[in-house]
């Protein structure tokens, strides 16, 4: 892990600092403001806050750490305003639907650590737009210890709606779904309400933990009307759904999702509600539930499909062998005009490759994503149909894959 300092050593830096130095924060920005408005806040405008301001116009990450740098190496942080400092910092927000490898995500959390240790030097104090950076940067590095040590370092009065939501999200992210019952028993105590969101967060848990009644539970109590003959049964099974074959039950974390939801007015579900609740049906095998909740449910909700819930569907219909509707589904994509990603067409890929030792259908899977699409295939497709070949003895087809491989990682580096 990269990182030049510590959560205890910003801790010490601003305890040292918020006696002098403390002041009053402004008002928290929803994004970008443009650096036009905000430069005559400069007390001696300098080319290299110039330069910063361009690089966060542009949202460069690499540019507006490095600008950033370049200002403290000669001195010159002490006169950037308060909002400078926070609107670097958010430069580095992660996309939600982002795909960030290992050693990109590794960069960003040494360019936030540079930027804060700076910042917190010079009498920053980090507000709750700050602490959601850090809990979403640590969350999808998967560094739970980290998550836990901002999350022990955010103020009571900073942690809102939106922090419990990303810090139950980064406890799935670094697969401890066991913690986000805690987390949401946390939120409960100091009375920040739940939303949309956090009830979507637990039908995800209980899903990855095998609680599929739970998760149906917690969809029951707050997205549907209540009705005399509602019983604990799954929602699914009382429609005549097959239940999964595999049902266990997790002690840990049902009962105190049972005694910890306050009753309240139905809510109305989101494309992301639904999504977490295909995913918990998809990871315990009822296949027929999740064409159910495509087909029925969400047309009842009045909820249109997203990329999130097409990718969804495929990935387990993949995974549990039904072409047939994963093939469908494809369609019903193509028609709405859903341009498909490469990790969707990698979970169909890898069903024609490793499930059914298909490398030619694969392959022509892969000349269709590029043609049709224009998508730029994953390096790890060359290498998984090459594994195939030279398994079978298949040199010539091996060398093939192979120099078109080299050439894509060339592609890539450049």
């Amino acid at each position: 892990m990269i990182q030049s300092w510590t959560i205890q050593s910003r801790l010490l830096i601003t305890r040292s600092f918020s006696s002098a130095t403390r002041k009053v924060h402004p008002p928290v920005h929803s994004g970008v403001i443009e650096p036009l408005h905000i430069k005559p806040l400069m007390k001696k405008p300098e080319k290299a806050a110039d330069r910063l301001l361009s690089a966060i116009r542009r949202g460069n990450g690499p540019a507006v750490w490095k600008a950033y740098m370049n200002l403290k190496n000669a001195g010159h942080i002490s006169q950037l305003p308060e909002l400078y400092h926070s609107m670097t910092v958010q430069t580095f927000q992660l996309k939600d639907n982002g795909t960030y490898s290992p050693n990109y995500l590794k960069f960003y959390r040494k360019c936030v650590s540079d930027i804060l240790e700076t910042a917190i030097a010079n009498g920053y104090i980090l507000n709750s737009r700050d602490y959601n950076l850090l809990l979403k940067l640590y969350g999808r590095s998967r560094d739970w210890k980290a998550v836990t040590d901002c999350w022990n370092e955010i103020p009571a009065t900073a942690a809102t709606e939106e922090t419990f939501n990303i810090y139950m999200r980064a406890a799935i992210q670094c697969r401890k779904p066991e913690e986000v019952f805690n987390v949401y028993s946390k939120m409960m105590k100091v009375g920040v309400r739940p939303d949309v969101n956090t009830y979507g967060l637990l039908i995800e848990a209980n899903g990855r933990m095998g609680n599929i009644n739970e998760a149906d539970k917690v969809f029951l109590d707050h997205f549907v009307p209540k009705r005399a003959d509602t019983n604990k049964m799954s929602f699914i099974s009382r429609l005549l759904i097959k239940e999964p074959k595999n049902q266990f039950h997790t002690a840990s974390a049902a009962p105190l999702l049972l005694h910890t939801i306050p009753p309240r007015s139905v809510l109305t579900p989101t494309v992301n509600t639904f999504e977490a609740l295909m995913d918990a049906h998809g990871r315990n095998n009822n296949i027929p539930g999740l064409h159910h909740i495509y087909k029925t449910m969400m047309p009842q909700y009045h909820i249109q499909p997203n990329l999130k819930i097409y990718d969804t569907l495929i990935k387990w219909y993949c995974r549990h062998g039904d072409t047939d509707a994963a093939q469908n589904v494809f369609i019903d994509m193509e028609q709405r005009g859903i341009k498909p990603t490469v990790t969707l067409f990698n979970h169909l890929f890898r069903y024609e490759a490793l499930k059914k030792n298909r490398p030619k259908v694969a392959e022509a899977l892969i000349d269709y994503m590029k043609t049709k699409y224009g998508i730029k295939p994953m390096p790890s497709m060359y290498t998984t149909l090459i594994k195939i070949h030279n398994r079978h003895n298949r040199e010539n087809e091996a060398s093939r894959l192979h120099e078109i491989y080299k050439q894509l990682k060339l592609n890539r580096e450049q």
